[in-house]
């Protein structure tokens, strides 16, 4: 049997665009515990935006510097939709987010992450996110700074601006996944 090769190496654990996004993940139990009290509103409302805003910086930080790497792809867009679901799940216990969407968005993350893993173990490869997920990501970062900051009022109408790329999302990376399960 021959040894799997190595999905990352160790130094890609300091790359700045990478510890951008270990900070995402430090942040998010923050975010979760001020969206709890309703008097900490504006503290969860900064972390959240401090939270994404990693995220739109660590990309371009990482192919500016020539850091591109197996562990930031592969971290990345897990810290994205841990941050999402988990910010969605405590937005419908405390500001009237819809439960409906909740579920649908970690349906559709739990089956993009199970796809992946499945293209990983037959590919050895980590595939790229689709324009429309990464659409999708700001999209809901918008959505959920609006339901943090003013409730349903002004949450609900992004949140249904933001369902357009989500569901061209679904129908992407659906697309996507059993192309590359014909092709491997």
């Amino acid at each position: 049997m021959s040894p799997q090769p190595v999905a990352f190496h160790s130094r890609e654990l300091l790359y700045p665009s990478n510890l951008l996004t270990f900070s995402r993940l430090l942040l998010l139990p923050f975010t979760l515990a001020y969206l709890r009290k309703p008097e900490r509103r504006r503290a969860a409302l900064f972390c959240l935006a401090i939270t994404m805003l990693t995220d739109a910086v660590d990309g371009p930080l990482a192919r500016l510097r020539g850091e591109v790497s197996p562990l930031g792809e592969l971290l990345d867009p897990i810290a994205d939709k841990l941050v999402l679901d988990s910010t969605a799940l405590m937005l419908s216990r405390t500001r009237g987010f819809p439960w409906a969407i909740t579920w649908l968005l970690i349906f559709r993350d739990v089956g993009i992450v199970l796809a992946a893993f499945v293209v990983y173990r037959r590919q050895v490869s980590i595939t790229g996110a689709q324009s429309s997920g990464k659409l999708t990501t700001v999209a809901l970062t918008a959505a959920t700074l609006c339901y943090i900051a003013d409730g349903p009022r002004s949450g609900k109408p992004a949140l249904w601006l933001a369902m357009i790329p989500f569901g061209l999302s679904f129908v992407q990376y659906g697309g996507r996944f059993i192309r590359l399960m014909r092709s491997g």
